[in-house]
């Protein structure tokens, strides 16, 4: 059976694990948070989660993980059989990863550990996202879904992007991104709807809740 390490405040961890959800994959569920420890850094060379577990050994990097997962189970494909369509769905991955959820990360100290972000670089932050967004509205169908009429690795990785630069553009500047490019909105409720992903945000949910009163003293 396959081992999946994280938590559930990781965003990566979340795409990772319902990906596994979607494909319909038996594995046990390990909360482990990023560390250093030679354990652990055994499975994870750079410390991070989410780490994967297989019969073989372990993975590290989300992206690298999704691919395995769509080799191991390609009867129910997250990736167009198509190899230009499969691109196409990579590079509506990057774009999310790269240009709106890597800048916005820059500001998660500030939004959701008590630390504090630097003027210089909450001014640098919303153009690189306004650039990401735009790249995003240029290459995303929403019909429904990102790349198209099938429910994609785009999709669970957009989606568990904008949970976290959502909350983290309104707080900093009260900016909602979400109505930044058309059809956003209606996306995410789309993928909201369905019922693995519904029954995954309720967990999530929980699982915040707690670890950020913990983080506050609470």
């Amino acid at each position: 059976m396959l081992k999946l390490y994280g938590f559930h405040v990781s965003n990566y961890f979340n795409m990772v694990k319902l990906a596994l959800l979607e494909k319909g994959f038996e594995f046990e569920e390990i909360r482990t948070y990023p560390s250093q420890e030679p354990q652990f850094l055994n499975m994870s060379p750079m410390g991070k989660v989410p780490c994967l577990e297989a019969r073989e050994g372990c993975l590290t990097e989300t992206s690298v993980i999704l691919e395995f997962l769509e080799d191991v189970i390609p009867e129910v494909p997250l990736l167009p059989a198509d190899p230009f369509a499969r691109a196409k769905v990579r590079e509506l991955m990057k774009v999310c990863e790269l240009y709106i959820e890597l800048p916005s990360r820059r500001l998660y100290n500030g939004v959701f550990y008590g630390g504090n972000n630097s003027q210089q670089t909450i001014d640098e932050v919303r153009p690189q996202v306004e650039r990401g967004l735009k790249a995003l509205a240029k290459l995303a169908h929403f019909n429904p879904y990102l790349a198209g009429k099938d429910f994609s690795y785009a999709d669970i990785v957009a989606y568990h992007t904008f949970g976290a630069v959502e909350r983290t553009m309104q707080v900093v500047y009260g900016w909602n991104v979400m109505d930044e490019v058309p059809g956003l909105r209606g996306w995410r409720e789309t993928v909201a709807s369905r019922p693995i992903v519904h029954q995954l945000d309720s967990t999530i949910a929980d699982e915040r809740q707690s670890f950020f009163s913990k983080q506050s003293g609470e």
